[in-house]
């Protein structure tokens, strides 16, 4: 590891080493300078804290699955060709992480899994993912963490006759229903609809529809009343546009991200599909949600 120097730079700067420094990898001097700058900065600590709940819930996640036998089997005959690698605790830990991994991408060839909607990238869109961008896109991932991963709200289907009848206070009410059977024919055959609710993560109040596809894919679309918030006044530029609509992406871990915004809210497309898929999905609802959220906002 190498002494990183601080003095005179940005934001930008620290925020690159904010993985390694929750991680405890950096060396004492390092580390000391992101603490001196995280004094300073209410912005980077907002940000800085919004990591650690979301490092806490797949945590929060890990420590309640187990991995498959066969998976699991694997890892072990793996650390035993290689004698004194690995610690005791370090396989336990891959063998936890594993489980994880399993929960929420439901297998590797989904990374490699994605169906062609037929949305492409208009020339000339260069895409970039600022600090401020990747914040506001969280708001949408932890969302997903928390009801569709770690509650396993993916697993439990609900009819849409069900949902219609839902009096409750997670019920979509009035407002948000008719997104139900709208997202549903407009994606077609690939996903299949689990179920939508009103849910809160993070003190924040969410509308989230779920759907699964093929080969362990687990999407959600996610929405949330802006609180000041808007991709327009973050310095990126979209990755992608549908139908005049800015979405902008980033990828977490083994999760896609990419989000669009109404005059009021905040939406979010979050899966464990692959870039492309992602976003296709992302673009193919886009102009459907954001007509429904611009009627409600008249």
């Amino acid at each position: 590891m190498n002494l990183v120097k601080f003095n005179g730079r940005s934001c930008e700067t620290y925020r690159r080493y904010f993985d390694a420094y929750l991680d405890n990898e950096l060396l004492v001097e390092t580390n000391q300078g992101v603490l001196e700058h995280l004094k300073s900065c209410a912005d980077c600590t907002r940000l800085i804290e919004s990591r650690v709940r979301i490092k806490q819930l797949v945590k929060n996640a890990v420590a309640a699955e187990e991995a498959p036998a066969v998976l699991a089997e694997q890892l072990r005959h793996r650390f035993r060709a290689r004698p004194g690698f690995f610690s005791r605790d370090t396989v336990r830990w891959m063998i936890a992480a594993a489980a994880v991994l399993a929960l929420a991408i439901g297998g590797v060839e989904t990374l490699r899994w994605g169906y062609v909607i037929g949305v492409s990238q208009p020339a000339g869109v260069v895409e970039t993912v600022s600090a401020r961008v990747q914040e506001l896109l969280r708001v949408g991932l932890v969302d997903h963490v928390h009801c569709a991963i770690v509650l396993e709200r993916w697993k439990r289907f609900i009819s849409f006759e069900e949902m219609k009848a839902d009096s409750t206070r997670s019920a979509l009410g009035p407002e948000f229903i008719d997104l139900v059977p709208a997202v549903q024919a407009r994606l077609g055959p690939y996903f299949k609809m689990v179920q939508g609710h009103r849910c809160t993560a993070n003190h924040r109040q969410y509308i989230h529809l779920i759907l699964t596809g093929d080969k362990g894919a687990i999407v959600s679309l996610v929405i949330t009343e802006k609180r000041g918030e808007s991709f327009a006044q973050a310095d990126a530029i979209a990755a992608i546009n549908a139908s005049g609509l800015p979405i902008y992406r980033d990828r977490q871990g083994i999760l896609e991200i990419a989000g669009f915004e109404s005059d009021k809210y905040l939406a979010y497309v979050v899966s464990n599909l692959n870039h492309d898929s992602n976003l296709n999905v992302a673009s193919t609802i886009a102009p459907l949600v954001y007509s429904h959220l611009h009627r409600l906002e008249v």
